[in-house]
């Protein structure tokens, strides 16, 4: 295909079809997400575009870029505040499609453009990203914004030219500031700083410093920092600087922390199937490094992964900004005529099986859980698996990649639609339809007692209450309400409410299992809820 155009559409579509399975049929995960689209549904229902609020508390750990993406996708669905989740979900994976794009589109000018658009759909086919295209949080946007950045930057490095090259950066530069503070800037900064010591020299950097794209990037950026810091009266800052990055950057967080190195090897599995051709072209990386559009991939990837190995904190997708260097690397060094290793090739082979072990495993502890789910995507995983198999083998290259990129789509959409399809994941999904089936009221108003997942206010609207375990309830309870308590609360059980079921399962953001019991009052015509007294 010969027009770039074309092939970036092509690029676009391909990675859409890898991506949309799963988007509508999974639950709204804990925590993080929960609390973005809780928090954006707010933003539609109060008019307030600048103020940041999950339920009835502030929301500051991050800046409003992706709400306002968020809320633009559910207006725009002509439902508001009313959308389903899928629509809010559509920032992200745009976010995972425009990455495909921005790779494809920024490694044609480093590894040509057959590679490089191979190397963005390597990226969308891989598990990480794909999760990431399926949940409504900032990491894919941030993605994207970031490849912008450095789509300009590999230009400049390779001497491509590029026409509003200044001004595509800082609109980057601007979007990656809105959706998550410096994040995005550092892999830049990082990225342009070791390339410059490569080079010994700062000038391929110039064309960057003009001041009127810097100046759209602060009018972009500014306003919306100073109306936070006047609103909350600085409270922002100390909330997404000191409790929120600084906090994670010292010490561990909510239990995820993990010593240096993790990152590498989880690589293996949270970049499959990208981790298979990383394995297969180690050594010809290795013997390229002089190259100078392989430096500049080194300059990209190395330092970050460097400094988000060294944050005790660690999270899965941290490093997704640093995968496309390496699929741009990989892609374009397979592509090249250089013999593959026959220990390589076994390599490869092994970490092959990684992917469908981890859904043939998973679909067996779903069945253990006393789910169903659904076994039609083990034949393309295992039609594309015997493919790749026999091209690694003969090294036909573009049909391994192809192979590759479907086998990876495949896997990873099969892991969401088994994740989706057990019902134990999901406990604040199994209490929604048990107050629905026992409320008198169409709309039950639903109280957690213990139990806090903002899943919860997500399902059951803001009027949700959240009590902490040891807390009483409210004196006067409305035939409308549905308690659901928790295991581990001390507080006294009121005489009249009545146990309709108990519930098991696994609640993902804390981590661990849980036992929900379901109450409502035994007379639904009886108002007040007295409380049994000494």
């Amino acid at each position: 295909m010969n027009s770039p155009a074309l092939r970036l559409l092509l690029v676009a579509v391909l990675a859409s079809l890898l991506l949309i399975p799963g988007q509508a049929t999974l639950p709204v995960t804990d925590r993080d997400e929960a609390r973005f689209v809780q928090a954006s549904r707010q933003m539609l229902q109060s008019g307030d575009f600048i103020d940041i609020r999950f339920h009835d508390d502030t929301r500051y750990k991050k800046p409003v870029g992706i709400y306002w993406a968020q809320s633009a996708a559910a207006a725009l669905s002509g439902q508001g505040a009313e959308a389903p989740l899928w629509v809010f979900r559509l920032p992200s994976l745009m976010g995972i499609v425009a990455a495909a794009v921005l790779t494809a589109w920024l490694g044609s000018a480093l590894v040509g453009a057959g590679p490089a658009a191979f190397a963005g759909l390597l990226v969308a086919a891989s598990i990480v990203p794909g999760v990431e295209a399926r949940l409504a949080t900032t990491d894919a946007a941030l993605l994207a914004a970031t490849l912008l950045m450095q789509s300009v930057l590999a230009r400049l490095w390779m001497g491509v030219p590029l026409r509003w090259r200044a001004w595509i950066f800082w609109l980057g530069m601007a979007a990656a500031i809105l959706l998550k503070g410096p994040i995005g800037p550092m892999v830049v900064a990082l990225t342009a700083a070791t390339a410059s010591l490569i080079r010994r020299d700062t000038a391929w950097l110039r064309p960057l410093l003009r001041l009127w794209p810097v100046l759209l990037a602060v009018a972009v950026t500014l306003p919306w920092f100073i109306a936070i810091t006047i609103i909350s009266d600085g409270a922002f800052w100390g909330a997404s600087v000191g409790q929120d990055m600084l906090a994670k950057a010292a010490s561990a967080q909510e239990g995820k922390g993990a010593p240096p190195g993790s990152y590498v090897l989880a690589m293996w599995a949270t970049f499959w199937p990208g981790a298979v051709l990383v394995a297969l072209t180690l050594p010809a990386v290795w013997a390229a490094r002089r190259r100078p559009e392989i430096q500049f991939l080194a300059a990209w990837a190395l330092p970050g992964w460097l400094v988000f190995e060294a944050f005790p904190t660690k999270l899965v997708h941290y490093t997704m900004p640093m995968l496309p260097a390496l699929a741009l690397a990989a892609c374009g060094l397979w592509m090249s005529p250089a013999p593959v290793r026959r220990w390589a090739q076994a390599v490869g082979t092994l970490l092959l099986l990684i992917g469908p072990a981890l859904l043939l495993a998973f679909q067996i502890w779903s069945r253990r859980q006393g789910a169903d789910p659904s076994n039609f995507l083990l034949i393309p995983v295992a039609v594309t698996g015997g493919i790749a198999f026999v091209a690694l083998w003969q090294e036909r290259r573009v049909a391994f990649l192809a192979a590759l990129i479907a086998m990876g789509g495949s896997v990873t959409s099969g892991l969401v639609l088994s994740l989706a399809a057990t019902p134990s994941l999901w406990p604040s999904a199994l209490a929604l339809t048990e107050a629905r089936r026992v409320s008198p009221c169409k709309t039950p108003r639903l109280i957690g007692w213990g139990y806090r997942e903002p899943s919860l206010v997500w399902l059951g609207g803001r009027e949700t209450l959240l009590l902490d375990g040891d807390a009483p309830l409210p004196d006067r309870l409305d035939r409308c309400d549905v308690v659901i308590r928790s295991d581990g609360g001390s507080a006294p059980l009121p005489f009249d409410l009545h146990e309709t079921a108990t519930l098991e399962g696994y609640a993902i953001g804390a981590g661990r299992q849980v036992r929900l019991h379901v109450y409502i009052a035994r007379n639904s015509d009886e108002h007040m809820v007295q409380t049994v007294t000494d």
